[in-house]
């Protein structure tokens, strides 16, 4: 392009001369939304560029705009690589990605690239998003070897391409990193992440090669593993745990036939377990669960089943009780799946006391059925049951949960998170039961109109739906029961009764619910375990007591989640004065001859020794709306009174 000619038509433009020299017949350009285009013809005389891009092919676009917005790419591109030679690109990343990404590094500037400027390139060459991704996952796991580069340790970080002379293997880099580390928490991290490398390798030649790298660091890890997980006051339970699992499979892989003189190096596994107990006989191992990674779940469990030969069911039950997310799942699926053995620890010390899976069902069966019954069932199991219910795998355990009693524990699970909950998250059951379309009908199968009708009544006085939400769910109850519709209908009237109450006495319920929710229902829960505990249900009336007890706070809960539905709060300065409204303050005259001064608060505020009347009683609904000279009479069992009103007044404060 004539850049002189296109500088005097436009001498603004004289500062980009060299951009505008590049703009050339065959040369590529970038566009940031319509992506890679190829310059088809230049109009010097209009200072127009014609640009082929996917999307607009023939686009006429004008100079000055195409300076700022497009950026020309360098023959070396590999983007313009690809538009001149797709074939040979996609060769070259099919048979030497890692080479394909070092080339790539190369022409970058100082030879480094987040993982989002190397994404944003490779979406251009892959039309499909699927494929770009597939083949990304893949590479990314080939360059974690490659000594050429160095790849990011977190997200914000780059891929380097390392200068010739400065290469260095992996395992080499992690074997640095992990000595220069001095969290106990970290190195645990780092040599789980050096043993995933050295074991994970895609042949034996390959899996030889790294092994020979890190064997004679191989005693020194050992050491410093298992002095930190003896000493460093930082680790909890769980995490020495970890320690020592990521030590064992360590010297297990590199130093075959080991197996068993690994489980009796000192810390052991079992002492983590019984240390564990004795700090907290209660909850301990529930804690060390949670805190646990994920990955060892299965691993955790099968501990448990070589340390407590007779009580290990019972313990994963009372685990599987308390569990919550994946863990749930890695309960239930360790006892339907047990065969006998253990799948970490070979030869006799493995063997456990072998127990039938369909045994190992039934008591998983019977246990929820039971929970089910006891409400003490938690959300988290819940959330497993209704998710797996239609599983071949679980539909003999959990085909008789599903009805009217598991929705009522669902709701109630409901709303017991959100009440407890501090922040507007989502709870994953109201997820469940939103995105589940089928799930409300499996739950109400079988159920009577009158059924539905409270269970839509109780999913209205739910804290935990917002309305939109609470409005989808209610209308599939709605399609396979009609009459739940009246409801919906009694919502939007104006003239559906709201409680006008007080500020003080709303804040008073609310406390009262959540002292409930937070602090004695939990309480009750834990007398009725302890309860059952002392024998047979029929003749154990300390267990009956603690299920009334139970029952009567359930009871309280509702009606108090119903009337602060209700509630509206009420400015009594702002009480009417020409007749008698919620607020006033009425002089009266009883009977025609003594005068008393009355308030008529709101609907929870009554204190008659103080002549505070609850607008909904008998003596104050009388007063409502009348005038001051009126006469009315009130007839409170069976005895009457006239009452004239004197005066109307609002309350100072």
């Amino acid at each position: 392009m004539n850049s002189e000619a296109i500088i005097r038509k436009n001498p603004k433009l004289a500062a980009k001369r060299e951009k505008i020299e590049k703009f050339a017949v065959g040369s590529c350009c970038m566009h940031q939304s319509w992506g890679l285009g190829v310059v088809s013809g230049i109009d010097e005389e209009n200072s127009r560029v014609i640009i082929d891009f996917d999307a607009k092919p023939n686009h006429s676009m004008d100079l000055a705009f195409c300076i700022d917005k497009l950026d020309i790419l360098d023959e070396g591109d590999i983007l313009v690589q690809y538009q001149k030679d797709p074939a040979s690109v996609e060769k070259r990343m099919k048979d030497s990605p890692a080479e394909f990404i070092e080339d790539l590094l190369a022409r970058m500037p100082d030879q480094m690239a987040t993982p989002v400027e190397i994404e944003n390139i490779l979406v251009r060459l892959f039309k499909v998003e699927k494929e770009f991704r597939s083949w990304w996952n893949k590479v990314k796991k080939i360059l974690v070897r490659d000594p050429k580069i160095e790849c990011p340790k977190k997200k914000n970080e780059h891929y380097v391409l390392r200068e010739e002379g400065e290469e260095i293997k992996p395992e080499q880099e992690l074997l640095k990193e992990y000595f220069l580390n001095r969290d106990s928490k970290k190195k645990i991290l780092l040599a789980e992440k050096l043993f995933n490398m050295v074991s994970s390798g895609s042949d034996k030649e390959e899996i030889a090669k790294s092994i020979e790298e890190i064997k004679n660091d191989l005693p020194k890890i050992k050491e410093e593993l298992t002095s930190a997980i003896k000493t460093a006051r930082s680790l909890k339970q769980a995490d020495k745990l970890h320690g020592i699992w990521v030590r064992n499979d360590l010297v297990r892989f590199l130093f075959p036939g080991e197996e068993d003189k690994v489980e009796e190096i000192s810390p052991r596994s079992r002492d983590i377990i019984f240390a564990t107990i004795e700090e907290d006989p209660k909850n301990g191992l529930n804690d060390l669960a949670k805190n646990l990674p994920s990955a060892y779940y299965d691993r955790f469990l099968d501990l448990l089943t070589r340390n407590f030969a007779d009580t290990w069911r019972d313990i994963i039950i009372e685990l599987l009780k308390n569990s919550e997310g994946r863990f749930t799942n890695e309960c239930v699926n360790f006892l339907v799946d047990w065969k006998g053995m253990s799948k970490y620890v070979k030869g006799e010390e493995g063997k456990v006391e072998e127990e039938n899976s369909a045994d190992c069902k039934v008591l998983v069966k019977e246990s929820l059925h039971r929970w089910l019954d006891e409400q003490t069932l938690r959300g988290p199991v819940i959330l497993w049951i209704v998710k797996n219910r239609n599983s071949q795998k679980f539909s003999g355990i959990l085909k008789d949960l599903i009805g009217q009693r598991l929705f009522t524990a669902l709701l109630s699970a409901i709303d017991d998170e959100a009440l407890q909950s501090d922040t507007n998250r989502r709870i994953p059951l109201v997820e469940a039961l939103s995105d589940d379309k089928e799930l409300v009908a499996d739950l109400l199968k079988g159920a009577s109109a009158e059924t539905a009708r409270d269970l839509a009544q109780s999913l209205l006085l739910n804290q935990g739906f917002d309305d939109l939400t609470q409005k989808s769910i209610l209308a599939r109850f709605i399609k396979l029961y009609p009459e739940v519709q009246t409801l919906v209908a009694g919502r939007g009237d104006t003239k559906v009764e709201r409680l006008y109450v007080s500020k003080s006495s709303l804040d008073s319920r609310r406390a009262e619910l959540e002292d409930i929710v937070k602090n004695q229902i939990p309480a009750s829960k834990a007398a009725i375990e302890a309860a059952r505990e002392l024998g047979d249900l029929r003749e154990n009336s300390e267990y009956k007591m603690a299920r009334e007890h139970d029952e009567t706070l359930s009871a309280r809960r509702a009606q108090l989640q119903r009337d602060i539905a209700k509630a509206e709060v009420v400015d009594f300065t702002q009480a009417p004065v020409d007749v008698v409204g919620i607020g006033s303050v009425v002089t009266v005259e009883k009977d025609g001859s003594a005068k008393q001064i009355c308030s008529i608060r709101g609907a929870w505020d009554s204190n008659p020794d103080k002549n505070i009347y609850s607008y909904k009683t008998p003596f104050a609904q009388a007063l409502l709306d009348h005038k001051v000279g009126d006469v009315v009479e009130t007839n409170i069992e069976g005895h009457k009174t006239s009452w004239k009103i004197v005066k109307i007044e609002r309350p100072t404060e």
